[in-house]
Protein backbone atom coordinates (compact mmCIF):
# COMPACT_ATOMS: atom_id res chain seq x y z
CA UNK A 1 0.00 0.00 0.00
CA UNK A 2 2.72 2.24 -1.00
CA UNK A 3 0.51 5.67 -2.06
CA UNK A 4 -1.70 5.22 1.06
CA UNK A 5 -1.25 7.18 3.72
CA UNK A 6 -4.28 6.99 6.18
CA UNK A 7 -5.98 3.74 7.97
CA UNK A 8 -7.44 2.06 5.24
CA UNK A 9 -8.89 -1.12 5.11
CA UNK A 10 -9.16 -4.03 2.76
CA UNK A 11 -12.39 -4.89 1.86
CA UNK A 12 -14.42 -7.14 -1.28
CA UNK A 13 -16.47 -4.84 -3.48
CA UNK A 14 -18.05 -4.89 -6.83
CA UNK A 15 -18.03 -1.90 -9.21
CA UNK A 16 -16.84 0.49 -6.94
CA UNK A 17 -14.81 3.25 -9.26
CA UNK A 18 -10.79 3.57 -7.76
CA UNK A 19 -9.49 7.17 -7.03
CA UNK A 20 -6.48 5.92 -8.92
CA UNK A 21 -7.03 4.38 -12.10
CA UNK A 22 -10.51 6.03 -12.20
CA UNK A 23 -11.83 2.46 -13.19
CA UNK A 24 -14.73 0.23 -11.82
CA UNK A 25 -14.76 -3.50 -11.92
CA UNK A 26 -17.95 -5.67 -13.35
CA UNK A 27 -16.29 -8.32 -10.61
CA UNK A 28 -16.01 -8.70 -7.02
CA UNK A 29 -12.43 -7.57 -6.46
CA UNK A 30 -10.08 -6.49 -3.31
CA UNK A 31 -9.17 -2.81 -2.52
CA UNK A 32 -8.23 -0.52 0.07
CA UNK A 33 -11.06 1.77 1.29
CA UNK A 34 -11.52 4.81 3.99
CA UNK A 35 -14.65 4.68 5.50
CA UNK A 36 -14.02 8.28 7.16
CA UNK A 37 -13.76 9.95 3.02
CA UNK A 38 -14.95 7.36 1.11
CA UNK A 39 -11.60 7.06 -0.84
CA UNK A 40 -11.50 3.63 -2.71
CA UNK A 41 -8.42 1.92 -4.52
CA UNK A 42 -8.50 -0.94 -5.93
CA UNK A 43 -5.52 -3.15 -4.50
CA UNK A 44 -2.95 -3.48 -7.45
CA UNK A 45 -3.26 0.23 -7.67
CA UNK A 46 -2.60 0.79 -4.14
CA UNK A 47 0.43 -1.20 -4.84
CA UNK A 48 1.58 0.96 -7.44
CA UNK A 49 5.33 1.65 -7.53
CA UNK A 50 6.38 5.17 -6.47
CA UNK A 51 9.21 5.92 -9.04
CA UNK A 52 8.82 4.08 -12.72
CA UNK A 53 10.69 4.89 -15.78
CA UNK A 54 8.47 4.93 -19.34
CA UNK A 55 9.55 4.81 -22.73
CA UNK A 56 7.30 7.71 -23.73
CA UNK A 57 9.03 9.71 -21.71
CA UNK A 58 12.51 7.90 -21.10
CA UNK A 59 14.52 11.66 -19.92
CA UNK A 60 13.83 11.44 -16.32
CA UNK A 61 11.30 8.99 -14.03
CA UNK A 62 8.17 9.41 -13.36
CA UNK A 63 6.56 9.66 -9.47
CA UNK A 64 2.76 8.96 -8.58
CA UNK A 65 0.45 11.38 -7.54
CA UNK A 66 -2.34 10.98 -5.64
CA UNK A 67 -5.10 14.00 -4.26
CA UNK A 68 -5.46 13.74 -0.97
CA UNK A 69 -8.86 14.44 -0.15
CA UNK A 70 -7.97 17.44 2.25
CA UNK A 71 -5.69 18.71 -0.46
CA UNK A 72 -6.25 22.28 -2.29
CA UNK A 73 -6.40 21.21 -5.78
CA UNK A 74 -7.68 24.44 -7.28
CA UNK A 75 -5.74 27.71 -7.98
CA UNK A 76 -3.05 26.88 -10.48
CA UNK A 77 -3.11 23.39 -10.74
CA UNK A 78 -3.45 22.86 -14.67
CA UNK A 79 -4.85 19.20 -14.08
CA UNK A 80 -8.34 20.93 -12.40
CA UNK A 81 -8.87 23.65 -15.20
CA UNK A 82 -8.26 20.37 -17.48
CA UNK A 83 -5.26 21.31 -19.63
CA UNK A 84 -3.35 18.47 -19.26
CA UNK A 85 -3.63 15.15 -21.05
CA UNK A 86 -2.40 11.70 -20.22
CA UNK A 87 1.17 11.68 -21.96
CA UNK A 88 0.06 8.22 -23.51
CA UNK A 89 -2.74 7.77 -24.48
CA UNK A 90 -3.90 11.41 -24.92
CA UNK A 91 -7.26 11.61 -22.99
CA UNK A 92 -7.75 14.31 -20.78
CA UNK A 93 -6.15 13.82 -17.13
CA UNK A 94 -9.46 13.93 -13.95
CA UNK A 95 -7.16 16.22 -11.30
CA UNK A 96 -9.15 14.24 -8.17
CA UNK A 97 -7.56 10.31 -9.87
CA UNK A 98 -3.92 8.95 -9.74
CA UNK A 99 -1.21 9.87 -12.45
CA UNK A 100 2.24 9.57 -12.60
CA UNK A 101 4.65 13.01 -13.10
CA UNK A 102 7.68 14.38 -13.67
CA UNK A 103 9.33 16.04 -11.55
CA UNK A 104 11.45 17.85 -13.58
CA UNK A 105 8.30 18.18 -16.46
CA UNK A 106 5.69 20.20 -14.72
CA UNK A 107 3.24 19.59 -17.84
CA UNK A 108 3.45 15.94 -18.10
CA UNK A 109 0.95 13.85 -16.65
CA UNK A 110 -0.20 9.47 -17.29
CA UNK A 111 -2.58 7.78 -16.40
CA UNK A 112 -1.78 4.85 -13.51
CA UNK A 113 -2.81 2.19 -16.26
CA UNK A 114 -1.32 4.12 -19.15
CA UNK A 115 2.03 4.44 -17.42
CA UNK A 116 2.22 0.91 -16.44
CA UNK A 117 1.04 -0.61 -19.82
CA UNK A 118 2.91 -4.02 -21.03
CA UNK A 119 5.71 -3.00 -23.42
CA UNK A 120 5.99 0.71 -21.82
CA UNK A 121 7.34 -0.14 -18.70
CA UNK A 122 9.41 -2.76 -17.81
CA UNK A 123 8.47 -3.12 -14.52
CA UNK A 124 11.15 -1.65 -12.70
CA UNK A 125 10.74 0.16 -9.29
CA UNK A 126 13.02 3.35 -9.04
CA UNK A 127 12.72 4.25 -5.73
CA UNK A 128 15.53 4.94 -3.87
CA UNK A 129 17.98 4.13 -7.31
CA UNK A 130 19.78 6.90 -8.91
CA UNK A 131 17.92 8.45 -11.88
CA UNK A 132 19.02 6.50 -15.40
CA UNK A 133 19.07 9.13 -17.95
CA UNK A 134 18.04 6.80 -21.58
CA UNK A 135 19.19 10.03 -23.71
CA UNK A 136 23.10 10.39 -23.86
CA UNK A 137 24.84 13.24 -24.97
CA UNK A 138 27.21 13.54 -28.30
CA UNK A 139 29.07 16.68 -27.44
CA UNK A 140 31.39 18.44 -24.93
CA UNK A 141 31.78 21.95 -24.87
CA UNK A 142 35.34 23.03 -24.22
CA UNK A 143 35.24 26.59 -24.03
CA UNK A 144 32.74 29.19 -25.22
CA UNK A 145 31.32 28.88 -28.84
CA UNK A 146 34.09 25.04 -29.31
CA UNK A 147 33.09 21.70 -28.26
CA UNK A 148 34.09 18.47 -29.33
CA UNK A 149 31.93 16.20 -31.12
CA UNK A 150 32.39 12.02 -31.33
CA UNK A 151 32.00 12.28 -34.85
CA UNK A 152 34.75 14.28 -35.28
CA UNK A 153 36.81 13.28 -32.52
CA UNK A 154 40.25 15.03 -33.50
CA UNK A 155 39.58 18.87 -33.58
CA UNK A 156 37.32 21.26 -32.59
CA UNK A 157 34.31 22.66 -33.68
CA UNK A 158 33.35 26.47 -33.50
CA UNK A 159 29.89 27.82 -33.66
CA UNK A 160 29.25 30.29 -36.32
CA UNK A 161 26.13 32.01 -35.87
CA UNK A 162 25.47 33.32 -39.46
CA UNK A 163 26.27 31.85 -42.62
CA UNK A 164 27.28 33.82 -45.68
CA UNK A 165 24.81 32.60 -48.74
CA UNK A 166 27.27 34.47 -51.45
CA UNK A 167 30.06 32.09 -50.74
CA UNK A 168 29.56 28.44 -51.96
CA UNK A 169 26.67 26.25 -50.84
CA UNK A 170 27.73 24.37 -47.67
CA UNK A 171 26.20 21.11 -46.37
CA UNK A 172 25.47 19.69 -42.77
CA UNK A 173 27.32 16.32 -42.73
CA UNK A 174 24.08 15.08 -40.57
CA UNK A 175 21.43 15.80 -42.54
CA UNK A 176 22.83 16.64 -45.83
CA UNK A 177 21.05 19.61 -46.23
CA UNK A 178 22.42 23.22 -46.72
CA UNK A 179 23.56 25.47 -44.52
CA UNK A 180 21.50 28.68 -45.23
CA UNK A 181 20.70 31.38 -42.43
CA UNK A 182 21.11 28.73 -39.43
CA UNK A 183 23.66 28.61 -36.64
CA UNK A 184 26.27 25.98 -37.62
CA UNK A 185 29.50 24.30 -35.88
CA UNK A 186 32.83 24.21 -38.62
CA UNK A 187 35.91 22.07 -37.84
CA UNK A 188 38.68 24.34 -36.74
CA UNK A 189 40.97 22.74 -39.79
CA UNK A 190 38.38 21.05 -41.86
CA UNK A 191 36.80 22.94 -44.71
CA UNK A 192 34.31 20.47 -45.30
CA UNK A 193 33.24 19.39 -41.67
CA UNK A 194 30.30 21.10 -40.90
CA UNK A 195 26.43 20.55 -38.67
CA UNK A 196 24.10 22.31 -38.34
CA UNK A 197 23.69 23.90 -34.78
CA UNK A 198 20.58 21.35 -34.26
CA UNK A 199 22.25 18.62 -35.64
CA UNK A 200 25.62 18.55 -33.54
CA UNK A 201 23.10 18.65 -30.28
CA UNK A 202 21.22 15.28 -31.48
CA UNK A 203 21.55 12.82 -28.72
CA UNK A 204 23.87 9.95 -29.45
CA UNK A 205 22.00 7.79 -28.00
CA UNK A 206 17.52 7.80 -27.15
CA UNK A 207 14.64 6.08 -27.45
CA UNK A 208 12.75 7.31 -30.85
CA UNK A 209 9.26 8.00 -30.72
CA UNK A 210 7.82 5.82 -33.49
CA UNK A 211 8.66 2.43 -31.70
CA UNK A 212 9.81 2.95 -28.62
CA UNK A 213 13.08 1.30 -29.00
CA UNK A 214 16.57 2.18 -28.40
CA UNK A 215 18.25 3.86 -31.20
CA UNK A 216 21.72 5.06 -31.56
CA UNK A 217 22.81 7.94 -33.67
CA UNK A 218 25.44 6.15 -36.54
CA UNK A 219 28.09 8.80 -38.02
CA UNK A 220 29.28 6.90 -40.47
CA UNK A 221 28.05 4.48 -43.75
CA UNK A 222 27.88 1.09 -43.42
CA UNK A 223 29.51 0.58 -46.81
CA UNK A 224 32.19 3.35 -48.32
CA UNK A 225 29.32 3.77 -50.69
CA UNK A 226 25.24 3.50 -49.67
CA UNK A 227 22.09 5.02 -49.26
CA UNK A 228 19.12 3.79 -46.80
CA UNK A 229 15.47 4.15 -46.55
CA UNK A 230 14.23 5.76 -43.64
CA UNK A 231 11.01 3.43 -42.04
CA UNK A 232 9.08 6.24 -40.57
CA UNK A 233 8.56 9.10 -44.36
CA UNK A 234 10.17 6.23 -46.59
CA UNK A 235 12.38 8.93 -47.68
CA UNK A 236 15.82 7.89 -49.12
CA UNK A 237 19.17 9.17 -47.46
CA UNK A 238 22.20 9.81 -46.74
CA UNK A 239 24.15 11.26 -44.01
CA UNK A 240 23.93 10.58 -40.02
CA UNK A 241 20.92 7.82 -39.15
CA UNK A 242 19.62 6.17 -36.32
CA UNK A 243 20.00 2.81 -35.89
CA UNK A 244 18.11 0.26 -33.34
CA UNK A 245 20.16 -1.99 -31.15
CA UNK A 246 18.86 -4.78 -33.39
CA UNK A 247 19.49 -3.15 -36.74
CA UNK A 248 16.02 -3.70 -37.76
CA UNK A 249 14.90 -0.12 -37.94
CA UNK A 250 16.43 2.42 -39.56
CA UNK A 251 15.38 6.22 -39.30
CA UNK A 252 16.99 9.45 -40.71
CA UNK A 253 18.17 11.98 -38.22
CA UNK A 254 14.84 14.10 -38.85
CA UNK A 255 12.45 11.26 -37.79
CA UNK A 256 14.93 10.59 -34.95
CA UNK A 257 14.47 14.06 -34.25
CA UNK A 258 10.40 13.82 -34.00
CA UNK A 259 8.81 13.76 -30.40
CA UNK A 260 5.43 12.33 -29.58
CA UNK A 261 3.63 15.56 -29.14
CA UNK A 262 4.96 18.89 -30.67
CA UNK A 263 3.82 21.56 -32.37
CA UNK A 264 3.97 21.97 -36.13
CA UNK A 265 3.75 25.90 -37.82
CA UNK A 266 1.17 24.19 -40.26
CA UNK A 267 -1.21 24.12 -37.33
CA UNK A 268 0.02 25.99 -34.27
CA UNK A 269 -2.65 25.74 -32.26
CA UNK A 270 -3.34 22.42 -30.61
CA UNK A 271 -0.31 19.83 -29.89
CA UNK A 272 0.17 16.76 -32.48
CA UNK A 273 0.44 13.29 -31.61
CA UNK A 274 2.28 9.96 -33.51
CA UNK A 275 -0.97 7.82 -34.12
CA UNK A 276 -1.11 4.77 -35.53
CA UNK A 277 -4.49 3.72 -37.26
CA UNK A 278 -5.85 0.47 -39.07
CA UNK A 279 -7.70 2.57 -41.28
CA UNK A 280 -6.33 5.15 -43.59
CA UNK A 281 -6.14 8.99 -42.31
CA UNK A 282 -5.65 11.54 -45.13
CA UNK A 283 -2.80 14.12 -44.86
CA UNK A 284 -3.75 17.76 -44.84
CA UNK A 285 -0.64 18.92 -46.27
CA UNK A 286 -0.26 16.69 -49.56
CA UNK A 287 -4.03 14.43 -49.67
CA UNK A 288 -2.29 11.21 -49.35
CA UNK A 289 -3.40 8.21 -47.19
CA UNK A 290 -0.93 6.85 -44.57
CA UNK A 291 -1.72 4.91 -41.46
CA UNK A 292 1.26 6.27 -39.06
CA UNK A 293 0.62 9.95 -38.64
CA UNK A 294 0.76 13.15 -36.43
CA UNK A 295 -2.90 13.66 -35.75
CA UNK A 296 -4.54 17.00 -34.03
CA UNK A 297 -6.82 14.87 -31.09
CA UNK A 298 -8.84 18.50 -31.01
CA UNK A 299 -9.88 18.81 -34.48
CA UNK A 300 -8.87 15.79 -36.56
CA UNK A 301 -5.90 17.43 -37.94
CA UNK A 302 -3.67 14.63 -39.67
CA UNK A 303 -0.09 15.38 -41.09
CA UNK A 304 1.86 12.10 -42.81
CA UNK A 305 5.29 12.04 -41.46
CA UNK A 306 7.32 12.88 -44.74
CA UNK A 307 5.08 16.05 -45.12
CA UNK A 308 5.85 16.40 -40.96
CA UNK A 309 9.80 16.89 -42.05
CA UNK A 310 9.70 18.98 -45.29
CA UNK A 311 12.74 21.91 -45.30
CA UNK A 312 10.44 25.40 -44.98
CA UNK A 313 12.61 27.05 -47.09
CA UNK A 314 14.65 26.09 -50.19
CA UNK A 315 16.37 27.22 -53.24
CA UNK A 316 15.31 26.48 -56.82
CA UNK A 317 17.44 26.78 -60.48
CA UNK A 318 13.97 28.25 -61.46
CA UNK A 319 14.24 31.25 -59.13
CA UNK A 320 17.99 31.96 -58.67
CA UNK A 321 17.63 34.90 -56.51
CA UNK A 322 15.08 34.27 -54.25
CA UNK A 323 14.42 31.89 -51.41
CA UNK A 324 11.28 29.19 -52.00
CA UNK A 325 8.50 29.02 -48.61
CA UNK A 326 6.59 26.06 -47.73
CA UNK A 327 3.10 27.60 -47.64
CA UNK A 328 0.35 25.72 -45.58
CA UNK A 329 -2.38 25.44 -48.32
CA UNK A 330 -4.63 28.58 -49.51
CA UNK A 331 -8.68 29.28 -49.17
CA UNK A 332 -8.86 31.08 -52.36
CA UNK A 333 -11.07 30.63 -55.88
CA UNK A 334 -8.24 31.70 -57.75
CA UNK A 335 -5.86 29.27 -60.25
CA UNK A 336 -2.39 28.97 -59.23
CA UNK A 337 0.19 26.84 -61.81
CA UNK A 338 3.21 25.07 -60.93
CA UNK A 339 6.38 27.00 -62.26
CA UNK A 340 8.49 23.94 -63.13
CA UNK A 341 5.96 21.43 -64.88
CA UNK A 342 3.42 24.27 -65.60
CA UNK A 343 0.34 22.41 -64.33
CA UNK A 344 -2.36 23.27 -62.38
CA UNK A 345 -1.22 23.36 -58.89
CA UNK A 346 -4.44 22.64 -55.87
CA UNK A 347 -3.47 26.10 -53.06
CA UNK A 348 -5.78 23.80 -50.93
CA UNK A 349 -2.68 21.43 -50.87
CA UNK A 350 1.17 22.50 -49.59
CA UNK A 351 3.04 24.26 -52.43
CA UNK A 352 6.81 26.50 -52.32
CA UNK A 353 6.26 30.21 -52.84
CA UNK A 354 8.64 32.96 -54.11
CA UNK A 355 6.82 35.84 -52.20
CA UNK A 356 9.59 38.48 -53.81
CA UNK A 357 7.83 36.81 -57.38
CA UNK A 358 4.31 35.02 -56.37
CA UNK A 359 5.57 32.04 -58.05
CA UNK A 360 4.51 29.03 -57.42
CA UNK A 361 5.59 25.10 -57.02
CA UNK A 362 4.69 21.61 -56.81
CA UNK A 363 6.38 20.03 -53.42
CA UNK A 364 6.99 17.03 -55.57
CA UNK A 365 8.07 18.85 -58.36
CA UNK A 366 10.68 21.24 -56.50
CA UNK A 367 12.61 18.47 -54.36
CA UNK A 368 12.00 15.26 -56.35
CA UNK A 369 12.31 12.19 -53.71
CA UNK A 370 16.22 12.94 -53.45
CA UNK A 371 16.41 16.12 -51.24
CA UNK A 372 18.52 14.05 -48.33
CA UNK A 373 21.39 13.60 -50.46
CA UNK A 374 24.20 15.96 -51.39
CA UNK A 375 24.78 16.45 -54.90
CA UNK A 376 28.13 15.13 -56.28
CA UNK A 377 30.60 17.24 -56.29
CA UNK A 378 33.51 17.62 -58.94
CA UNK A 379 36.24 15.58 -57.64
CA UNK A 380 33.50 13.65 -55.85
CA UNK A 381 34.32 9.25 -56.75
CA UNK A 382 30.82 7.92 -55.28
CA UNK A 383 29.25 5.30 -56.99
CA UNK A 384 26.33 6.63 -55.30
CA UNK A 385 25.14 10.28 -56.07
CA UNK A 386 22.76 13.04 -57.14
CA UNK A 387 22.30 15.10 -60.01
CA UNK A 388 20.21 18.30 -61.12
CA UNK A 389 17.86 17.02 -63.67
CA UNK A 390 18.39 20.39 -65.63
CA UNK A 391 20.04 19.13 -68.89
CA UNK A 392 18.22 19.78 -71.91
CA UNK A 393 17.88 15.83 -72.92
CA UNK A 394 16.26 14.33 -69.44
CA UNK A 395 17.34 10.62 -69.08
CA UNK A 396 15.51 7.58 -69.21
CA UNK A 397 14.93 6.04 -65.39
CA UNK A 398 16.17 2.42 -65.47
CA UNK A 399 12.79 0.63 -64.02
CA UNK A 400 9.92 2.68 -65.76
CA UNK A 401 11.84 3.65 -68.49
CA UNK A 402 10.51 7.01 -68.56
CA UNK A 403 11.61 10.61 -68.88
CA UNK A 404 12.74 11.14 -65.76
CA UNK A 405 10.50 14.42 -64.72
CA UNK A 406 11.55 15.38 -61.30
CA UNK A 407 14.43 17.81 -60.12
CA UNK A 408 16.77 15.38 -58.60
CA UNK A 409 18.03 12.38 -60.35
CA UNK A 410 19.81 9.40 -58.77
CA UNK A 411 23.08 7.37 -60.22
CA UNK A 412 23.45 3.69 -58.50
CA UNK A 413 25.93 1.77 -59.43
CA UNK A 414 25.84 3.38 -63.11
CA UNK A 415 22.08 3.16 -63.32
CA UNK A 416 19.57 5.79 -63.62
CA UNK A 417 16.67 6.02 -61.28
CA UNK A 418 14.04 8.98 -61.19
CA UNK A 419 12.04 8.28 -57.78
CA UNK A 420 11.60 6.06 -54.24
CA UNK A 421 9.22 3.82 -56.14
CA UNK A 422 11.30 3.04 -58.58
CA UNK A 423 14.14 2.11 -56.50
CA UNK A 424 11.69 -0.09 -53.79
CA UNK A 425 10.30 -1.91 -56.83
CA UNK A 426 14.09 -2.76 -58.14
CA UNK A 427 15.68 -3.32 -54.77
CA UNK A 428 12.27 -5.49 -53.02
CA UNK A 429 11.55 -2.44 -50.45
CA UNK A 430 14.71 -3.30 -48.55
CA UNK A 431 15.13 -0.84 -45.64
CA UNK A 432 18.69 -0.90 -47.02
CA UNK A 433 20.27 -1.13 -50.12
CA UNK A 434 23.70 -2.57 -50.51
CA UNK A 435 26.17 -1.77 -53.03
CA UNK A 436 26.84 -4.93 -54.75
CA UNK A 437 30.86 -6.17 -54.28
CA UNK A 438 33.07 -5.89 -56.91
Amino acid sequence: MEILDKMYTLIRTRGLKCDGCNLGKDYHSDGYRCFHSGVFFHKECANSDLEINNLYHPQHSLHIKVVAENEDVYGECKVCRGDWKCGVCHKMMIWTFGAYTCLKCPNLAIHLRCATRFGIWDGTELEGIPEHILEVKSYEPTEEGTITHFSHVDHTLKLNEENNTNDKCRWCKACLYPIFFSSFYSCVKCDDYILHKKCAFLPKKKVDSFYKMSITLITVPKWNDGIFVCNACQYVFQGFRYESDDGNIILDVRCGSIVDSSVHESHPLHLLYITYSTEDKICNGCGDKATMVLSCEDCGYFLDIKCSILPKMVKHKNDKDHFLFLCYGEKTSERYWCEICEEELDPGKWFYLCEHCGLTFHIKCTLGDFIWMKPKDEDDSSRVFVISNNRITRPICYVCDSRCQFSSILHFLGEIFCSVRCIKKKFMDESMIELAND
